[in-house]
């Protein structure tokens, strides 16, 4: 699959989980965070996934790797929602 399709793919899973999937914009082959990305949360507007550590620098996440923490995080937003489901149709109060 081509990098710009996965990209867009995985920038609407990032949004249906409330984060937001940043690239980041260094052009110099020679800086660490060339091509590098990083997961942001929407509502706090602070990193969920991508900074490196006590250095503080972000974009250093592949897109195979913000494959992977999607997939975490899909796969523990079903298992929350199976255990939380009362078996109520939603926006009923009870």
């Amino acid at each position: 699959m081509h990098p710009q399709s996965r990209e867009r793919r995985f920038c609407r899973a990032a949004r249906r989980l409330g984060l937001r999937l940043e690239k980041s914009r260094a052009r110099d082959p020679n800086d660490s965070t060339c091509g590098g990305y990083m997961l942001i949360y929407v509502e706090r507007n602070a990193i969920a996934y991508g900074a490196a550590g006590h250095t503080g620098r972000g974009y250093t996440v592949t897109l195979d790797g913000v494959e992977a923490y999607l997939k975490r995080r899909e796969k523990r937003e079903k298992k929350r929602g199976a255990t939380a489901d009362t078996g109520r149709p939603s926006g009923r109060p009870a």
